[in-house]
């Protein structure tokens, strides 16, 4: 174990530093949708918080899980503390009446208790445990979790993957499976070797939706490996009955369909599901001064529900959503009003992402209580060009971001989305440069003509 006071390098946010260049021409690249405009939401009722959680003695603080449950927000979170028991990332747990916080250990005033960490072995997570994502499913809870033997780019094979840990209590958890459910696919070089990582997960009619980032996939941009890939399985280890999410819709999983499509171009992203928009919504933080959030058909996360939408925030790095215990989105006062608010650190200390705030505002459709959630719309198919690249732990779009594979700061570009309409305004754009040129130069031939 580390001595108090010196940081231990976290798994997911050196990804993200990794991927502060970003092109901002990529978005061009992607081909228009083949539908018309997906129905825009209302952002109202902007709020935001101060410091969440106290960080005390952890010198970085970021990728939290939080789920409101029987009156109380329950958050999980990446840091590392002087109490852990090996060198490297630890999982922290505390609770709030609010999702403003202050969060404490419960029963306690201290801020956070250790409730995961790596055993120091030399195991796939043997130094690193970090990315949280918990649902709770059947009266049980899972937490899906990044992992990593070692320092990113340490030594050969540190590559991150995914592991499963289940509960009872959402405290005392144990590894549902020996070895890591999620590896690198190990598909192109997409010059970083971050790894697959950063999972997210839902739970819909029976199955358990993963959304992911592998920096080594074939449908990952090949200038930082930025990408978010979708499984879905009934089986909690998806070691049988997966699903990919693929340009077409979900299909059987095979070798040559697995993560060939990307959903979104981003690190560090999170998503739940809402009931009330009948949609995935997909967190992700791509430019400064706010967070992206892209509804997509959870039957073909392909196709966009509704268009994009952004809720003012500060971030260094990815953000959580607040949800239910399943992982859905909160009830909002109408039918047609969804509460989506995050908790995501917003500063750096020694350049670490640190400093949990929340985050929200109210998503509002043009749905009545009786009308159906609109078809959705194809959105545009997997960007070629390049984006941010994540570190050790990848974490947003735009320029994936720190923890994760590199992103750029909170200063950094914003990467396209893939499975959502964002691409097509960039492309729109491209073509009408083209046909301004195109007229351009037919004039100059007409005037030489005179």
């Amino acid at each position: 174990m580390y001595p108090a006071g010196t940081p231990r390098r976290p798994v997911r946010w050196a990804v993200r530093a990794a991927a502060a260049v970003f092109a901002v021409g990529a978005a061009t690249a992607a081909a228009l949708p083949a539908h018309a405009d997906p129905a825009a939401l209302r952002v109202e009722n902007p709020r935001s918080s101060g410091q969440v959680v106290d960080p005390a003695d952890t010198p970085y603080q970021y990728a939290p899980a939080v789920l409101a449950e029987n009156g109380r927000y329950r958050m999980w979170w990446c840091s590392q503390s002087p109490a852990g028991t090996a060198p490297g990332d630890d999982i922290l747990y505390a609770e709030a009446d609010s999702p403003n916080g202050p969060f404490h250990a419960p029963g306690s005033d201290k801020p956070y208790q250790i409730v995961f960490q790596n055993d120091g072995g030399g195991g796939w997570d043997g130094q690193h445990v970090c990315d949280p994502s918990v649902v709770k499913v059947g009266g049980r809870y899972l937490m899906y979790f990044s992992g990593a033997p070692a320092d990113h780019g340490q030594q050969q094979g540190s590559e991150t993957s995914i592991g499963v840990a289940e509960s009872a209590d959402g405290i005392s958890w144990h590894a549902l499976s020996g070895s890591a459910i999620v590896t690198s696919a190990h598909q192109r070089d997409n010059h970083n070797n971050y790894g697959a990582g950063q999972p997210s997960v839902t739970y819909r009619d029976g199955k358990i939706y993963l959304l992911f980032t592998d920096t080594t996939a074939a449908g990952a941009l090949p200038a930082n490996g930025a990408g978010q890939f979708a499984y879905r399985s009934a089986d909690p280890t998806f070691a049988s009955g997966v699903e990919v999410a693929t340009k077409d819709g979900w299909q059987p999983r095979s070798a040559a369909n697995d993560r060939q499509f990307s959903v979104a171009n981003a690190f560090s992203a999170d998503w739940q599901y809402s009931d009330a928009l009948s949609a995935l919504i997909v967190a992700h933080n791509n430019d400064p001064g706010r967070t992206t959030l892209d509804f997509l058909s959870a039957d073909n996360p392909a196709t966009a529900a509704y268009a994009p939408a952004t809720v003012p925030s500060e971030w260094s790095e990815g953000p959580g959503l607040v949800s239910t215990a399943d992982k859905h989105a909160i009830t909002g006062a109408a039918c047609n009003r969804v509460p989506v608010d995050v908790v995501q650190s917003t500063g750096k200390n020694n350049g670490a992402p640190a400093t949990l705030r929340r985050f929200g505002a109210d998503v509002v459709s043009d749905r009545t209580c009786d009308s159906p959630s609109p078809t959705p719309s194809a959105s545009a198919p997997a960007s070629t060009s390049p984006s941010a690249s994540p570190s050790h732990a990848p974490s947003s779009p735009a320029a994936p971001r720190s923890s994760s594979p590199a992103a750029g700061g909170a200063g950094g570009g914003g990467l396209p989305v893939t499975g959502s309409p964002v691409a097509y305004v960039s492309a729109v754009g491209a073509l009408l440069l083209a046909a301004g040129a195109v007229l351009f130069v037919i004039a100059r031939r007409r005037r030489r003509a005179a």
